[in-house]
């Protein structure tokens, strides 16, 4: 189990260093536009409004990864640390795939609950 949470730890790590570099335009961002029509764009306000919400997903999944890691070295109360941790992936993950409709975000709701499967045992 503990490789599964040192996985699941290195995803969110990713999900935040794709949500905060670069600042002004962030690579998740980036992606996330693709899918508008290519007659709608952002404004330099909107764009500048909408990277800082995608930064601040970037800290979460910063403190999710940081717990999982914690957990997968064995930290204080490890399969505690575990199900907290995955249960707020998951629920995060299934509030993105309902709002952003995103495959991303599914992912994060799918490790989660594999995570949550494995802690059990």
């Amino acid at each position: 189990m503990k490789w599964f949470l040192g996985g699941a730890a290195g995803l969110h790590a990713f999900f935040m260093l794709s949500e905060l570099f670069p600042w002004s335009f962030p690579l998740i961002l980036r992606i996330a536009t693709k899918k508008l029509p290519s007659t709608e764009t952002f404004t330099a306000a909107q764009r500048t409004f909408v990277a800082t919400l995608v930064h601040n997903a970037g800290i979460y999944n910063g403190i999710v990864a940081a717990g999982l890691a914690w957990a997968a070295v064995g930290g204080y109360s490890t399969a505690e640390v575990a199900r907290i941790m995955l249960l707020g992936a998951t629920f995060a993950g299934i509030f993105g795939t309902l709002t952003l409709k995103s495959p991303l975000t599914a992912v994060q709701a799918i490790v989660g609950i594999i995570g949550l499967i494995l802690v059990q045992k």
